[in-house]
């Protein structure tokens, strides 16, 4: 085997037929956004062929001064992936880097250290687990940044939540524990639709996200970077939003209250009622109760936001791997519309339409306890019967110290 630069062409005919897992950072098109926006190299795993088995991208960001440091872009991927292929490669690259006068060479491979199940225990026999991969990089002159819990803007995700979507539709739903697919069945019933917004309607998108990310104190990404990713990538994307129709929403509450208090009347007229009768006239009862409250509420929202309200935005990145639920925001005080359970539905269907077979709700902070800050949306992946795949995390190799305790002392005075 041997480690050399390719061109562009070798690069885009690699990635149109790879189909394990890889990263939207190493997707060809953030390759052309890169390209623009930095010095980029693309760098291939020949074997003795002279097959390209292997690839790696790789950017420079700059430093204190002159230098410049350089990043994986959450690579390399492998044909065959082995343990050896990765450590030779990562050794080439190392040497490339060096050679380019980097400070400083960072990884942060998208692959898999270890499996959990939904609750978040390790499944310790699954055969996916790379245990051995920590220290592979570590002996190779590497630093772990840690087994972080935490979701921040400068690390990479070490947790991601997946749904395995090889089943059926049917298969899918009846994995799903009750109440999510309570909420996914009741989705059915409402008027609502599904908006794909364009590039004129980004600001909406984010809008709807930032509201979210403050409310539940995630780490905030800069809004140019969102920008950035629904431009660069929306030809691999679907943008959309969700919304409800309150006007055919009310009429429908408004049909079921009058047929309702219908059966209620006929029920209450009737002599010597049944025991079975006497029970369905409670639930009718009950049912009604629930309807107006549900129908107040869709009125006052009507008087307040309009007819058509929106409740949910969402990006979906797909490859031919997977699909990626990669940013999502929501109203909270529209929640009982479900307009979040119900994009989740339609893009998992639309993930079926590609043909994948993974559904990766993506980030989580790998905190599984009730006082976690992303408690609530890991429960709500979780609904979904998603397993957990935990990601080594991130490698840094230093080349050049002074310059990175410089470049380090500048962003603590900065901060």
């Amino acid at each position: 085997m041997k480690v050399e630069e390719i061109s562009e062409q070798q690069f885009y005919t690699f990635m149109k037929t790879y189909k394990d897992m890889y990263h939207f950072m190493h997707n060809e098109l953030y390759y052309d956004y890169m390209k623009n926006n930095a010095t980029v190299y693309l760098l291939g795993l020949i074997d003795d062929m002279d097959n390209v088995i292997g690839v790696s991208m790789l950017s420079e960001y700059p430093l204190v001064r002159f230098f410049k440091a350089m990043t994986t872009h959450s690579g390399p991927l492998i044909l065959d992936y082995t343990n050896d292929k990765l450590e030779y490669f990562i050794q080439e690259i190392s040497s490339f880097a060096k050679e380019k006068g980097a400070a400083s060479l960072t990884f942060s491979p998208y692959m898999i250290y270890q499996v959990r199940d939904s609750e978040g225990n390790v499944i310790e026999n699954d055969e996916r687990n790379n245990h051995e991969v920590i220290h592979l990089f570590e002996r190779n002159g590497f630093k772990h940044h840690g087994f972080t819990r935490q979701m921040i803007f400068e690390e990479n995700i070490r947790f991601q939540s997946v749904v395995d979507i090889s089943g059926s539709l049917k298969d899918i739903l009846k994995n799903m524990n009750s109440s999510t697919r309570y909420n996914t069945r009741q989705c059915e019933k409402l008027p609502l639709k599904l908006k794909y917004l364009d590039e004129s309607e980004y600001d909406r998108f984010i809008e709807i996200y930032k509201d979210t990310e403050e409310r539940l104190q995630f780490d905030p990404i800069p809004e140019h970077r969102i920008k950035a990713q629904l431009r660069n990538l929306k030809d691999k994307s679907y943008i959309v939003m969700s919304q409800i129709n309150l006007n055919e929403y009310i009429e429908s509450l408004e049909k079921e209250f009058d047929e309702l208090s219908k059966e209620i009347e006929v029920l209450e007229n009737k002599e010597n009622k049944s025991n079975g009768e006497k029970r369905r006239l409670n639930e009718k009862k009950n049912l009604v109760k629930s309807r107006e409250k549900r129908l107040n509420e869709a009125i006052t929202h009507r008087d307040k936001y309009g007819g058509l309200i929106d409740l949910s935005v969402g990006m979906y990145y797909y490859n031919n791997n997977e699909m990626v639920y990669l940013y999502s925001g929501s109203y909270p005080e529209h929640s009982q519309y479900l307009g979040t359970n119900f994009v989740t539905w339609e893009m998992i269907k639309k993930a079926k339409e590609l043909g994948l077979e993974r559904f990766n709700m993506f980030g989580i902070t790998g905190n599984f306890h009730e006082g976690a800050s992303d408690y609530g949306v890991f429960k709500f992946k979780q609904g979904y019967n998603a397993y957990i795949e935990e990601l080594p995390g991130t490698f840094t190799k230093v080349f050049k110290p002074i310059v990175l305790n410089a470049q380090k002392l500048i962003d603590k005075v900065r901060k």
